[in-house]
């Protein structure tokens, strides 16, 4: 059952982490706005959609379904970080095989484990934007390469440098150089998805589409946190905090 968070309950997510104890992970932004190597700023390429226009293009999207999250459906069992600190690289996995559905690709499952090395290999939180510019330098591997919540190289199976080279987010869309909110609402109304950090919840999260309650508009997050745990974010709690990015339809692979 999808859970509702807002400005009046957003805490029960935030203790709920804490009385199961996962570690944060999502750290702060350290990239200014413009200075990602692979990152390019998305209002300084896309015109952005106007507010007063925000409400209808979403109801026709949803009726058309027509937002990436209805094109994709995650695996909740093999997109549950199960108490990692590594929300930050299985958010990032969920934009990249999102992105791949969308651009027509062959659907593959990727291995967040893969992406260790940004954390000397430890169960540890991680930058958003670190994280993009050393997937886009090395790439992901895929599941079969590397076991879920197994983070020792010693534990993958030969061939997995060679397999992340396959999977090369290659190219990002920075959303904060005007208003990272009206940014990330036309990203996803131009049906693409976005990789996103939450300071209020120390969480990386991919955000797969809007929703409307009423008369306000949120975002959809197939969460990583609880197994099957989706939520709808409306108010303050769906701004992004710490960054927030999309994938450009450019993205790199051979496979």
């Amino acid at each position: 059952m999808t859970r509702i968070i807002d400005d009046t309950n957003w805490q029960e997510l935030v203790e709920a982490d804490q009385i199961a104890g996962l570690p944060p992970g999502c750290l702060p932004r350290q990239t200014e706005v413009g200075g990602i190597e692979c990152a390019a700023v998305y209002a300084e390429h896309v015109e952005l959609i106007p507010k007063s226009q925000w409400m209808d293009r979403t109801r026709e999207m949803i009726a058309n379904r027509a937002f990436i999250g209805d094109r994709i459906q995650f695996d909740s069992k093999a997109h549950f970080q199960n108490g990692l600190g590594f929300c930050w690289a299985y958010s990032l996995c969920q934009a990249v095989e999102a992105e791949r559905e969308r651009m027509g690709i062959p659907p593959e499952l990727l291995a967040p484990e893969s992406l260790a090395e940004c954390v000397n290999y430890r169960n540890a939180g991680y930058y958003l934007d670190r994280a993009l510019e050393y997937a886009a330098k090395n790439g992901i591997a895929r599941r079969q390469f590397v076991p879920q919540y197994k983070l020792n190289p010693k534990d993958w199976q030969a061939g997995w440098k060679e397999d992340r080279a396959n999977f090369v987010p290659l190219e990002w869309w920075d959303l904060g150089g005007k208003s990272v909110w009206a940014e990330t609402v036309t990203l996803l109304l131009n049906g693409m998805g976005c990789y996103v950090g939450l300071d209020w919840w120390s969480h990386a999260v991919f955000y797969d589409r809007l929703v409307i309650d009423g008369q306000r508009l949120g975002v959809h997050t197939p969460n990583t946190h609880g197994q099957g745990q989706d939520v709808n974010l409306f108010g303050s709690k769906a701004i992004p905090s710490m960054g927030s990015f999309g994938i450009r339809s450019v993205t790199f692979s051979r496979l």
